[in-house]
């Protein structure tokens, strides 16, 4: 009998393990891949749980602590973490080697780290920090590739700051069908998704204090920014059949800023948008997805037009780059809503000057908690038509804690943190 039991023990445990692997689409054991030769470096020894750093670590903006994780067999079935002064990190199941600690708003230099479903290799670890000297009084210009990248990515960043302006480069009208239980007409459905996706992307930054004259939707077809680059002499067409005039979409009249109010869909004209929004904002900062890590199409070609008005305009700027659709994981960051955004896996190089943790005290979190829901896309406002419709929604959740699969922006964006990666305009050819 007790033979029987391992036996169905291991079975039960291996099922789990082979489930849990299949949440990431790469190898969980392997080192994450970052070269920080651009920070500050301390080498520090873990004595009795905890460390001491050196009192520097005040003059740092952004801190991360450098672990190596070994091999630990609970840690497929409990989610690993380790708790520092009251704030959980987490890691996948059945994290090995190398990952990184956001320390970057520690309150202490004595720090315990309380252990839970892991074990570390060795009792070395080395610290990093950098020295951003980000000024939010300063201009800062958004770009959002679709409605809700901008709250999602740094809500708390534009709430915080004076002078914030926020564009929306793609109607964003294509994808899942939304309201496809409401219309019966996949095109009509569409247009609703698309004038629902553009009055939020011109009233929900009210929410971070920044005036509708500061918030821009350019109309662009949602996935075609990457077709309009390939084919800069044609136009193009919305994904959806007989979806009509870009134009209807395209909200710039009312801003302080001077733009066309009709333009063709074309990539010289998204080029001539983002030069004269830049020579006119001359923004210090420039927030936009990094096109090396951000698997979204949308994302990484308004990135790539961007650099090339930035080098046409010869803007000096500084880039905070970001992802909200991570090429290795949807499910980054790991951890529940409130728990801190730290590096997300990497397994091959990609260029940045430097890291950028924006802290969001428990205030404002909530506050972006309650942008998020504002954004029609971002909430299943389709429960209350029935039952069926309820039940469905009931079933994805309790699906969501029992496998770990997360993948709700609220999940991923209501954090700690907003974490950005610097990039120098002078270096911006080498994104």
């Amino acid at each position: 009998m007790l033979f029987y039991l391992i036996i169905i023990f291991i079975s039960l445990y291996l099922f789990i393990v082979l489930k849990r692997a299949q949440k990431y689409k790469y190898d969980t054991s392997k080192d994450y891949l970052y070269n920080l030769k651009t920070a500050e470096q301390e080498e520090i020894k873990i004595h009795n749980s905890s460390i001491d750093i050196s009192n520097k670590y005040k003059q740092y903006d952004t801190l991360f602590l450098k672990i190596d994780l070994a091999f630990h067999p609970i840690s497929y079935l409990l989610k690993p973490f380790i708790e520092i002064e009251g704030q959980k990190h987490y890691f996948e199941y059945g994290a090995q080697g190398i990952r990184y600690i956001n320390l970057s708003h520690i309150k202490d230099q004595h720090l315990r780290l309380e252990q839970r479903n892991l074990r570390l290799k060795n009792d070395y670890v080395t610290l990093y920090g950098y020295t951003n000297n980000i000024d939010l009084s300063k201009k800062i210009l958004i770009l959002a590739p679709h409605a809700d990248d901008a709250e999602i990515a740094a809500f708390g960043v534009y709430k915080s700051a004076k002078d914030v302006t926020i564009v929306t480069t793609t109607i964003g009208e294509h994808g899942v069908c939304n309201y496809c239980d409401i219309y019966d007409d996949k095109r009509e459905a569409s247009l609703k998704k698309a004038e629902l996706r553009t009055f939020d992307a011109l009233n929900v930054p009210l929410l971070g204090d920044v005036e509708q004259a500061n918030s821009l939707t350019l109309g662009y077809y949602g996935g075609s920014l990457k077709w309009m680059q390939e084919h800069p002499n044609e136009k193009a067409v919305s994904l959806v059949k007989e979806f009509g005039d870009m134009n209807h979409f395209r909200k710039v009249s009312h801003s302080h800023i001077q733009l066309p109010e009709h333009v063709q869909p074309r990539h010289d004209s998204f080029l001539n948008d983002l030069e004269m929004i830049l020579s006119q904002v001359k923004p210090d900062y420039i927030v936009t997805p990094h096109p090396a890590i951000d698997s979204h199409p949308d994302h990484k070609y308004t990135t790539y037009a961007l650099i090339a008005a930035v080098k046409k305009t010869e803007l000096p700027c500084k880039l905070l780059t970001y992802t909200n659709h991570l090429s290795l994981s949807e499910t980054y960051p790991v951890g529940p809503m409130h728990a801190a955004v730290t590096l997300p896996p990497n397994l091959s190089d990609f260029y940045f000057d430097g890291l950028y943790s924006f802290e969001l005290d428990t205030d404002l979190q909530k506050d972006k908690f309650f942008a998020l829901e504002a954004i029609h896309d971002l909430r299943d406002s389709l429960v209350s038509i029935s039952i069926k419709k309820a039940y469905k929604q009931l079933n994805r959740m309790i699906k969501r804690a029992v496998s770990g699969k997360d993948k709700s922006y609220f999940k991923r964006a209501v954090r700690a943190n907003e974490l950005f990666f610097v990039v120098e305009s002078e270096n911006i050819d080498r994104l």
